[in-house]
């Protein structure tokens, strides 16, 4: 992106927030401001370990403050942003506006009964962001799954590069399984979380199988884990795996889990923003840290 007076101020906007936040978090992104990356299985696509998922800023409309967080994922390498409704257009018309729409990965949900109504919409995401193709073509299991065909069609003539499932409730697990039994199904975005572990027993586990890429919803559980959380200290032991603060704690769990591609957050606050995007940088915790993750929060 070329040097602008809004690119100026952003970067001092950024190095604030950055200053603003805990000592690791400062260290992480004075030392890379690029997110690591994990390849979608089958594909040469890599996608940034922490991606923005349906905030307020999107839902709302608000393009200014749309673009103000696309721009600080960008700077930091991040490009996954995940949408439903109209804020895929809010997102596709702030990321025009900074110049970075084809550095986007797109996720974008497609539930219209009317094919030719879908094909609009998609058309309309191409036009505004440059693309060729859109990046993955989702929706809700309930329906996906009697549309498959449609779904299959779209990528087949290369309207989509990959397509998927999404839900955030395990009592949906049963059905995107069985779908990605067929071997059709490229992606699935899923719940999981130190508190809503249930992904890890079956549907995880089948995605690393069969080579799905994961997505992760829900990281905070809508701000029920911060409420658990608030009061108390993040545990000594977090800085074995480069977390001070509670938002890392949730994140790196996820991130340590090696069915997962990417986790999506959905603040509007760039402070917020910045915290999460520094928690996909630095060391993971391992099988056993993990369970004293879990063990720990289940005990506050």
């Amino acid at each position: 992106m070329p040097f602008t007076r809004r690119s100026f101020c952003k970067d001092i906007s950024i190095a604030g927030t950055a200053l603003a936040l805990a000592p690791s978090c400062q260290l992480a992104l004075a030392n890379t401001r690029t997110l690591p990356t994990r390849r979608v299985p089958g594909s040469d696509v890599e996608l940034p370990v922490v991606g923005l998922g349906n905030s307020n800023a999107f839902r709302e409309g608000d393009v200014s403050a749309s673009a103000d967080l696309i721009e600080l994922m960008h700077t930091h390498g991040g490009s996954y942003v995940d949408c439903i409704g109209d804020s895929r257009f809010i997102v596709a018309e702030a990321a025009k506006s900074l110049g970075i729409a084809q550095d986007l990965f797109l996720g974008s949900y497609f539930s219209n009964d009317d094919e030719s109504a879908n094909r609009a919409d998609a058309d309309r995401l191409l036009n505004m962001t440059g693309k060729k193709q859109l990046d993955v073509m989702q929706s809700f299991p309930e329906f996906a799954i009697p549309n498959w065909s449609q779904f299959e069609r779209w990528k087949a003539e290369g309207l989509t590069q990959f397509i998927g499932l999404a839900r955030h409730r395990s009592e949906f697990y049963d059905s995107m399984m069985d779908l990605m039994k067929t071997g059709t199904v490229d992606l699935i975005q899923v719940n999981y979380s130190p508190l809503e572990t249930e992904a890890d027993q079956e549907i995880l586990p089948m995605a690393m199988d069969r080579g799905v890429a994961v997505t992760i919803n829900r990281p905070f559980i809508n701000g029920e884990y911060f409420n658990l959380v608030r009061g108390h200290e993040v545990p000594e032991w977090a800085s074995e795996f480069d977390c001070d603060n509670w938002a890392a704690f949730s994140i790196k769990f996820i991130l340590s889990h090696p069915a997962v591609n990417c986790v999506l957050t959905e603040t509007a606050n760039p402070k917020h923003a910045t915290q999460n995007l520094s928690a996909g940088i630095g060391r993971l915790p391992d099988e056993k840290t993990r369970q004293r993750m879990v063990s720990y929060l289940r005990n506050l």
